[in-house]
């Protein structure tokens, strides 16, 4: 970054000198004052009020450069501070590119959720398509702020700001993630008729996408459109996705191309990581020469090589069946001071198995370097090396990052150097952390021992609720856990949902539930999402469906309740067997992957309504209960359209005949809805017709009905009469019944 700055300034001057206009060598000094700060890690903004005090000017324009170059290198903080400074000391009025690339910056330094609140703090009338194209770029970045996403891009493109690709490339680079073609190219056909036309950023995009569906084709043509348009770069990084897509079509010579081609693009900073993937990707194309070629290449440009490096060219060798030569650059790892990396040596030992060397897969998985390395590197000698300079919040973050990321023994090392160092002062939220990681790491039975040697004035809800916790992990610590829940009853420490939780999943059953979820209203304290589910699921296993409902009914659509996709299963189960195929089927439309399970409730209610015996009046009229039938197949439909099987929701909607008298319109308004949302005029105007259609065979069917009804009592009058005079006849003389 020094040396980009330094460099800055002398062009700097240079072009100063040449148009004899904007800076003098007073800013070439302030260049170099920054640039010699960041050498030491200093801040910037000292080093900018020093420069003012001095009776200095600084341009605007100058301040944007730094903020640019210190945003460029990744130092977001740096760049932020100074940002802000410049906002401060109100050296001119912001642009829109000021607030866009505060924005950007306080995304990156403090987090979505701040970079919002400044957006509404800019005025209306400065957020133009720079500060837009801003905020979309944080939302795309994850894919859970999906509708977020779309609704900043639909603000812009209501206010007219889609007229760059940069935002076209936002949202591309976000379904490509997804792996959403379709909305890649309905983007690409609206830049189309906007007449916005793509950017390298937007080929690049595109031609990712079609790689990862592996659509060669596709892929090729898009390519060939923009291979010789002016302007367009191809990054080494799609020419490698590409060449992947090609050795998944099998089109080996064109991986290789591309590979080449790889090489050719690639800048001096990316080296490495190129390196690192075409050692691979070679190995993948059995190309051993290549593989040998790109390793030397590898060891001479690259001054820090890692396991990374060594771990691909070791997996090429084996795929290529060169055992020795990936046992010698084994040796060489194995001779340097990297960081141990058990893949490595695991990957050789599969390679001596596959090949039937049992013995020597066995000698090196249990040579003692290895078995000594295999154990965690700890992370104590790491903080004796920070030392103080470590915050109380520093130590508490790591051991929630380690925790969380499953590494409860380097968190516990934490933890206990926190202890025994006495470097802060520990809290009650301390010890729960590390009673919680040593029941992890060491066993219940040492978490019992922590436990009895924390200071009572510690132990408050946080401790008792971890040692509860602990012992609800097993039924045979129930007396235990009781004890600990009646502890806390004493205490007064039941306040929040998580001992009840605990103890009910010791018990799961009806009648403690509902004994729990009393002493919670007795309590003042409302179930969790976890409780809410946990109760759910009791009720749902004893087929209570009663009050299955009436709790859900309570608490689903409380704020912060979610129900997770194992209670919405269990909630269908019920209603299937209590014989509910019809809300089993509407529950199962919510959660995802259950789309076999409506159709076969589907299936069930169909045969059922085949071999199902109508009661018949004296006429054989059948009685159907029209109305609940209509029901089903909106509901079955609906279900489908939730699980995107729009194909299945067509199907049997084409399956429903409507015996009326009236048309239910509202089965046919839900695929209409979503082929609306989706623009797909053309299936709107095919339902539209069908609504026709289904009008006229439901009045032929009324027709038809009411003439066989009418036929039915005519032919019932004429027996009824023939039987009469054949009774009556009886009674008048044989000449009178010839006669007749």
């Amino acid at each position: 970054m020094m040396r980009f700055l330094l460099q800055h300034a002398k062009r700097y001057v240079i072009r100063s000198t040449r148009t004899q206009s904007l800076h003098t060598e007073a800013n070439q000094s302030l260049q170099n004052q920054i640039a010699e700060a960041l050498e030491r890690n200093a801040e910037i903004i000292p080093v900018l009020k020093q420069w003012r005090q001095q009776g200095n000017q600084v341009n605007p324009s100058q301040v944007r450069v730094i903020i640019k170059h210190l945003r460029d290198s990744k130092q977001s903080l740096q760049a932020l501070q100074v940002s802000e400074w410049m906002s401060e000391e109100k050296m001119c009025n912001p642009t829109p590119e000021d607030f866009a690339a505060r924005l950007h910056l306080i995304d990156n330094v403090m987090g979505l959720e701040k970079a919002e609140k400044f957006f509404e703090s800019i005025p209306k009338i400065a957020r133009d398509d720079s500060v837009y194209t801003s905020l979309l770029t944080s939302y795309a970045r994850s894919d859970k702020t999906l509708s977020k996403t779309e609704a900043t891009f639909q603000n812009m493109r209501e206010f007219g700001l889609l007229s760059r690709p940069s935002p076209y490339n936002a949202m591309m680079s976000l379904y490509a993630s997804l792996q959403d073609r379709d909305k890649v190219e309905e983007l690409l056909r609206e830049m189309k008729d906007n007449g916005v036309e793509a950017d390298s950023v937007t080929v690049n995009q595109v031609l990712k996408i079609y790689s990862a569906l592996s659509d060669v084709a596709e892929m090729e043509k898009f390519f060939n459109e923009w291979k010789f348009v002016h302007g367009f770069k191809l990054e080494w990084l799609t020419a490698l996705d590409m060449a992947k897509a090609y050795l998944r079509d099998s089109s080996r010579e064109k991986a290789i191309q591309k590979l080449r081609l790889t090489e050719k693009l690639v800048d001096q900073e990316s080296l490495k990581p190129a390196y690192e993937l075409l050692l691979k990707l070679y190995g993948e194309a059995g190309e051993k020469e290549e593989v040998l070629r790109i390793w030397n290449l590898y060891e001479k440009k690259i001054e820090q090589c890692d396991n990374n490096g060594y771990r691909n060219v070791i997996w090429s060798l084996l795929k290529l069946d060169d055992i020795v030569e990936a046992e010698e650059i084994y040796k060489m790892w194995e001779s340097l001071p990297l960081e141990f990396d058990i893949r490595i040596p695991t990957m050789l030992a599969s390679g001596y198995r596959e090949r039937g060397m049992i013995k020597m897969a066995e000698k090196l998985m249990n040579n003692r370097t290895i078995k000594n390395k295999r154990m965690k590197k700890p992370i104590t000698p790491i903080l004796e090396q920070w030392g103080d300079t470590m915050k109380q919040s520093d130590l508490k973050c790591l051991i929630k990052s380690l925790r969380d990321s499953n590494q409860f023994s380097k968190a516990l090392q934490v933890s206990e150097w926190m202890g025994e160092k006495k470097v802060c002062n520990l809290y009650s939220e301390d010890y729960a952390a590390r009673l919680y990681l040593t029941e992890n790491v060491l066993g219940l039975e040492e978490a019992e021992k922590f436990f009895e040697n924390i200071p009572e004035n510690m132990k408050d809800y946080s401790v008792y609720a971890t040692l509860l916790s602990s012992y609800a992990k097993s039924d045979k610590n129930l007396g235990k856990a009781e004890a600990t829940f009646k502890k806390m009853r004493e205490l007064g420490l039941l306040l929040k949902p998580s001992p009840f939780n605990s103890m009910l999943s010791l018990y799961s059953n009806k009648k403690m539930a509902k004994k729990i979820l009393r002493e919670m209203e007795e309590n003042n304290v409302d179930p969790d999402s976890l409780m809410v589910n946990k109760v759910l699921r009791v009720y749902a296993a004893e087929s209570e469906v009663e009050a299955m409902e009436k709790f859900a009914r309570l608490w689903g659509g409380e704020d912060g309740i979610k129900l997770e996709r194992g209670t919405m299963v269990a909630m269908a189960k019920a209603y299937a067997k209590a014989g509910l195929k019809k809300k089993a089927i509407e529950t199962y439309g919510y959660v995802a992957g259950c789309k076999r399970e409506v159709y076969r409730l589907w299936n069930e209610c169909r045969k059922e309504e085949k071999e199902e015996v109508h009661d018949e009046n004296l006429w054989g009229e059948c009685k159907k209960d029209e109305k609940a039938e209509d029901d089903l197949y909106r509901t079955v439909i609906s279900s489908l359209l939730k699980l995107e099987d729009v194909e299945g929701a067509e199907n049997v909607y084409g399956e429903w005949k409507p015996n009326g008298p009236k048309l239910d319109l509202s089965i046919p308004g839900l695929l209409i809805s979503r082929f609306y949302a989706e623009g797909d005029a053309l299936k709107v105007k095919e339902l539209v017709t069908s609504i026709t259609e289904k009008r006229i065979g439901m009045h032929f069917r009324m027709v038809k009905a009411f003439a066989f009804k009418v036929v039915r009592r005519v032919a019932f009058c004429g027996a009824f009469f023939c039987l009469f005079i054949i009774v009556y006849i009886g009674k008048y003389p044989c000449w009178l019944i010839l006669w007749l």
